[in-house]
């Protein structure tokens, strides 16, 4: 029995497709509350600690479990093309061929893979907290205390009422005149010792120290403390990856722009032949 459509372009094109629509069915299934409050706590374990949540909720179970065998038979299809069909480009030398930056392109996306495997195996952990000005919390060997919140736009918004609801929603779903990134920030002060260093954080920008990302994942205000002002809720990732995370898709943009440039290159080469073929 043959195994060539192990590494078929074919293989990786079902893949990709049938893999965009499991996210899909993923988003979908965020949607309803159990689901959605079990992929929340996924994010906070460890993997060693997964297989409670499966029992809890079969359906996120095998919404993970399938997902996993998805990367995996992606990730061999990745590797096995790149041994048979794209290394020999190389060996060869054979620098004006079309193909000649599908190696970097797949060489890059298995690191990447390979990254997120060790993270969420080895490394994946965090803290949250939820802070009002002046409070404080520990994570790993870092005392960060929320010294200032900086919120601007309209804080009617985000109060809550009895059921923990607002009338701007979750944060992912306001709009820019309900909640602007660019406005609202919330200052720290983090203790390492002896050492106090102090920065800003705010949604999608995180204050970066050594191997310790800060991000605000929301602002609000619970019911009932109007008179405590907006509090936030804050994430402490440590992860020593992160920057090989950022150098992988940098490389493996500027590989896709490449591959793009030789394509069209070529294509002009081939429209140019054509056209005096046509006019001779």
């Amino acid at each position: 029995m043959t195994l060539k459509w192990l590494f078929s372009m074919r293989l990786a094109f079902v893949l990709l497709v049938t893999i965009s629509g499991w996210f899909g069915l993923g988003m979908a299934l965020s949607e309803h509350n159990p689901s959605r409050k079990v992929l929340k706590s996924l994010n906070d374990l460890p993997m060693s600690q997964w297989g409670e949540s499966f029992v809890s909720t079969p359906a996120v179970g095998a919404w993970i479990v399938g997902l996993f065998v998805l990367m995996f038979i992606l990730g061999v299809n990745t590797a096995l093309c790149s041994w048979r069909e794209l290394m020999p480009v190389w060996r060869s030398k054979r620098w004006r061929s079309p193909r000649i930056m599908m190696l970097p392109i797949h060489l890059l996306t298995l690191l990447v893979f390979i990254f997120h495997g060790v993270d969420l195996v080895f490394i994946h952990g965090h803290d949250s907290a939820v802070l009002h000005q002046g409070e404080q919390f520990k994570s790993g060997r870092y005392q960060i205390k929320l010294t200032k919140v900086d919120y601007q736009d309209d804080v009617s918004l985000i109060a809550e009422n009895e059921k923990g609801r607002s009338p701007a929603g979750r944060i992912t779903r306001r709009s820019v005149d309900e909640f602007d990134p660019r406005k609202n920030s919330a200052h720290f002060e983090i203790h390492d010792g002896d050492q106090v260093f102090r920065g800003d954080a705010s949604f999608l920008r995180p204050f970066k120290l050594d191997s310790l990302y800060l991000t605000v994942t929301d602002f609000s205000v619970p019911y009932q403390q109007q008179d405590k002002g907006v509090h936030v809720k804050v994430l402490a990732v440590h992860n020593p990856l992160v920057n090989y995370f950022f150098a992988c898709y940098g490389l493996l943009l500027l590989s896709l722009l490449l591959q793009g440039l030789v394509f069209w290159r070529r294509s002009v080469k081939k429209g140019g032949r054509n056209e005096r073929s046509l006019t001779a």
